[in-house]
């Protein structure tokens, strides 16, 4: 008898536990954006205005802690053909 309480709570309660599993439908929340210190995007070298953008965004983080990053394999366009943008 007491065997078969045991086993009967036990089944009771990995049902009443199963039940506690499910995740909720919400979607997961975007990862938060790459600091403009942490790496340079890919598309900062792509035009002009993408590189300037990139460098407001870097001058308006100020990271003291912060390592330097490798700009070894960075490598702008550079436009022969476009007026120079001005940099406030």
């Amino acid at each position: 008898m007491n065997q078969k309480q045991t086993l009967a709570m036990l089944f009771s309660s990995v049902a009443l536990l199963s039940g506690c599993g499910g995740g909720s439908d919400a979607p997961a929340p975007p990862p938060p954006p790459t600091a403009a210190t942490d790496a340079i995007p890919g598309d900062a070298g792509t035009t002009a205005a993408k590189f300037k953008s990139y460098l407001v965004d870097l001058s308006a983080d100020t990271p003291d802690t912060k390592e330097a990053l490798d700009v070894s394999t960075f490598s702008p366009k550079q436009d022969d053909d476009t007026e120079p943008e001005p940099v406030n």
